[in-house]
């Protein structure tokens, strides 16, 4: 009988414990999630996701797929709670939908690992929205991110 190679400790960092809350996310997202959520005092968003055995490549570390699918929920996620905070209450939920990402890897992300992405808007259009972010685990860089999102209508 094998043992698996990436047991997740008991001491794992403990994002609900923390004052993180559930990102809701879709079921792809859900396959290396969860993805977590905290607002900061400034009003901006965090958002969070911990390096698990089934995000792991065949080095060890978290594969690139998953950090690129964290880093595309962080982005989407700043675009959502910034522009729905910013419309009227009875407006129809903000919808987007990728056209471009950009991430760049600067550091492994490492079993158990809490990475951090802080995003912010760089410039919007009438159907186009440009965002940055930076995700870090302790600190240390580990992606550098740029995407362009389309502002899609409700379905009806």
């Amino acid at each position: 009988m094998t043992s698996d190679p990436y047991p997740v400790s008991e001491t794992a960092f403990n994002p609900a414990a923390a004052g993180w809350s559930r990102r809701r996310a879709n079921p792809f997202s859900e396959l290396i999630g969860p993805f977590w959520q905290k607002q900061q005092e400034d009003g901006r968003f965090m958002f969070g996701m911990l390096c698990t055995p089934g995000t792991l490549n065949n080095a060890g570390v978290m594969h690139g797929g998953a950090l690129a699918t964290f880093c595309d929920q962080a982005l989407g996620g700043t675009l959502f709670e910034t522009l729905s905070r910013a419309q009227d209450s009875d407006a129809p939920p903000v919808r987007s939908v990728t056209v471009q990402l950009n991430v760049q890897f600067l550091a492994a992300v490492r079993p158990l690992d809490f990475m951090i992405a802080r995003c912010r808007i760089t410039r919007q259009t009438r159907t186009l929205v440009f965002l940055d972010g930076l995700v870090d685990v302790g600190g240390e860089a580990v992606a550098s991110l740029q995407a362009v999102f389309k502002l899609v209508k409700p379905q009806a």
